[in-house]
Formats: structure tokens, sequence, C-alpha cells
């Protein structure tokens, strides 16, 4: 077996995780959710604990998404075609990359709850900052909406 250099290496792992983001659809929702509550763990100034506990569980599904693509490509190769037994490992794998989301978005909702709505209570006592905010937030998911749908008709 070949040795090669911590940067080779490095960059052969860069290369895996670009092209495992860029083909897949859930690990890129993933990303965009965690980074979403990162985001908004920091805008509320939640303790550094809370903040560390957000960015590892969100990570954490995407550790495991990345595994579960990998397992099911291996899957794949070893046994191209049906086989009901594949199938089963494969459910499993993303049935635990489901329970990993599940416990990330858990976890991220209890540490998040209450800054949102102490948050909200304050801007609901200025009516004008809260409307703008609301309707910054409709316009932004319109805007996402129909991106989204000009992308589909494309392909």
């Amino acid at each position: 077996m070949t040795k090669i250099s911590f940067i080779q290496s490095a960059i052969c792992a860069t290369k895996g995780l670009y092209h495992e983001i860029s083909q897949e659809r859930n690990i890129k929702i993933q990303i965009i959710l965690g980074i979403f509550a990162i985001f908004i763990a920091l805008i509320l100034n939640v303790s550094k604990i809370y903040l560390i506990t957000i960015i590892i569980v969100s990570f954490l599904v995407v550790i495991l998404e990345l595994f579960n693509m990998g397992f099911e490509k291996l899957i794949d190769l070893i046994s191209p075609e049906y086989n009901k037994e594949a199938g089963k490992i494969k459910d499993a794998m993303a049935g635990v990359v489901l329970l990993t989301f599940i416990l990330a978005t858990i976890v991220s909702l209890i540490i998040l709850y209450n800054p949102v709505l102490n948050l909200l209570k304050v801007l609901m006592q200025n009516k004008i900052s809260f409307g703008l905010i609301i309707a910054d937030f409709s316009l932004l998911c319109i805007i996402t909406i129909i991106d989204y749908i000009k992308r589909n008709h494309q392909t």
C-alpha cells in the first residue's frame, strides 16, 4: 500500500466531501438546516455550551448521512441486482440518519424555544418591526419557492 502525505489525504477527503455534497439532495438540506440552527443560536446569543451542542448534533447528522451514502454505494457495488437483505441494510442505515435528524431537531428546539419566544415577545411590542420581519420572511419564502420551481423546470 502506498503512503500519501497528510496534505494529499486532506485533498482526497475534501474532494470526496465536495462530490457527495454536490450530488446528494438530502445532505444539502441537512447542511442548510444545521447552518440555520447555528445562525439562530448565534443571533439569539445562546450560551456557548448550547451553541456547541447545536453544532455537534448538526455535524452528527451530516456525518451519519455521509456514512449512509458510503454504505449504500458499497452495497450497490457488492450486490448490483435487487437484494431484499441489502435493501434492509440500506433502510436501517437511513433509519439511523432519520433518528439522528430527529435528535438534532429536538435538541435545537429545546435550546432555541425560550430565546425565540422572548425575541418574538419583544418584537410584538414594536408592531412595525414585527410586521417588517414577517414581510421579509414571507418574501424570502416566495423567492425561494419560485427559484426552486424554475430550477426543476429547467432540467
